[in-house]
């Protein structure tokens, strides 16, 4: 069985969880027999009711999703982890729970399956073939006319001509709902994919992902640590999902500047992360923010690029071009950063929600009071190895002063709710007892390793299903 479900009164129960089980139980119920194909689970001679879990996924699509649930690991614990995650807001319970950002149960399930292969070092590059994209791509599509505008592939479908006439009605069918909804990308539905810490992965993946015409509805792509990716795979990613709005590049070794240029042919990115990649540089950086479109559109907003070696110099260039409508920036393990870099960044304050300057010597308790009075706008903040910092009062002190926020009163909306991220600091348990005292319902403070996920803000709600900062 492709996965482990209950029949009860008639409809299907699912007890899911990302947390990865014993080996035995994961490769039973998640993966099988190591011998398991998935393109023989998901084979359905281009009638979807044939495959038996192809229903069962169509099953899932139509259930509430679940609770996105990511390993919890302190070596990846980061604000921005996991990517493909968005922070759903259930407004009759009134909390949070993090979703894949346009999942259901179905993409979960999916997604579970490519998590569980990693983690059991059985995810080799060809692994996961046209039919298991196509399954992906069809629990993803949400208007269903769209679907069925597209003639299913014949038995020769893996030939590149095959994929391109099919890519070729997709895109056409695409373009028919568009026009039908009013002519705007954003009434379509994009998927987020996550190959997180996949070592193999290549050219087999890609093509049965085009075959598959996976790049028409992909909107999130998480290549993190994906030691395989080079230039040139990544300008065929480009070139095959050239929808993507959010690109994960993080800790990806072989990419270089020459390879990252590729990235400016993603008209419609919003937000990117090379945090770790080291053959790529700040020049690199800048240089992509310059040329891309989204940059004079004002929708590249977020730059997650930590450990290239940042200075105040090469960080007042890259705001020059992006300080109006940047939303998230990240430049951690970045030494060479001075007291001066707070007032360049102070300039977007206007917009910035996001920042990350974990392990920067420069982050003292005055640098986070000037952070206080600047970026009024602020919801998380990254200072994790800030050695010198023992308490966020004073930073909340100012924060407080500046917007007008009345501690007392409960129903004020002038001061946003802050995460920060504080790990490897000398911010104790008491000292935020004390902060509490003053700022009782305005932050969240992490001071161990669970914070994972916590510094995701994008939220999507139940009822409306659109994102929103």
């Amino acid at each position: 069985y492709f996965y482990e479900c209950k029949l009860v009164d008639s409809s299907i129960r699912m007890s899911f969880s990302r947390q990865i089980p014993s080996l035995k139980s994961l490769t039973l119920r998640v993966v099988g027999h190591p011998k398991c194909d998935a393109e023989l689970v998901f084979e359905c001679g281009g009638d979807p009711n044939s495959c038996r879990a192809s229903r069962l996924l169509s099953k899932l699509k139509e259930m509430e999703g679940g609770v996105f649930q990511p390993r919890k690991n302190g070596n990846d614990v980061d604000m921005n982890s996991p990517w493909i995650a968005v922070n759903r807001l259930i407004e009759d319970e009134g909390r949070h729970i993090l979703m894949i950002e346009n999942g259901s149960k179905a993409v979960d399930c999916l997604q579970s399956y490519i998590d569980a292969l990693v983690d059991l070092g059985r995810m080799q590059d060809g692994k996961l073939g046209p039919n298991f994209f196509q399954e992906w791509r069809r629990v993803i599509i949400e208007d269903e006319s769209v679907e069925q505008s597209v003639a299913p592939s014949d038995a020769n479908a893996k030939k590149t001509r095959s994929a391109k006439k099919k890519r070729k009605r997709d895109e056409e069918g695409l373009a028919e709902s568009e026009r039908n909804s009013g002519g705007t990308k954003a009434a379509l539905r994009l998927g987020s994919l996550s190959f997180h810490n996949c070592a193999q992965i290549g050219l087999k993946t890609l093509q049965a992902m085009e075959v598959a015409n996976v790049g028409s509805v992909l909107g999130t792509l998480d290549l993190t640590g994906v030691h395989s990716l080079t230039d040139v795979l990544l300008g065929e990613f480009v070139r095959c999902c050239p929808r993507i709005q959010r690109l994960s590049l993080k800790n990806c070794r072989k990419i270089t500047g020459e390879g990252i240029m590729f990235v400016k042919g993603l008209s419609d990115l919003k937000a990117i992360d090379v945090g770790g990649s080291f053959n790529i540089i700040p020049a690199n950086i800048i240089e992509l923010v310059q040329c891309h479109q989204g940059t004079l559109a004002g929708t590249f907003t977020e730059i997650h690029a930590s450990g290239l070696g940042w200075t105040d110099g090469l960080l007042e260039t890259l705001l020059e071009h992006v300080k109006s409508h940047l939303t998230g920036l990240s430049i951690g393990f970045s030494p060479r950063l001075t007291a001066k870099s707070c007032t360049l960044i102070g300039q977007a304050g206007e917009t910035l929600t996001s920042l990350a300057m974990h392990f920067c010597d420069c982050m003292t308790i005055d640098y986070t009071i000037q952070l206080g009075k600047l970026l009024t706008k602020l919801r998380v903040l990254d200072i994790r190895g800030a050695s010198t910092v023992n308490s966020i009062t004073p930073m909340l002190d100012a924060r407080a002063t500046v917007s007008g926020y009345n501690v007392n009163d409960e129903n004020s909306d002038t001061f946003p709710f802050l995460f920060v991220l504080a790990r490897y600091t000398n911010i104790t348990s008491s000292s935020l007892v004390d902060t509490r005292a003053v700022h009782s319902f305005d932050f969240e403070c992490i001071i161990d390793g669970g914070g994972l996920g916590g510094g995701i803000r994008r939220l999507t709600s139940t009822k409306s299903g659109q994102n929103c900062l």
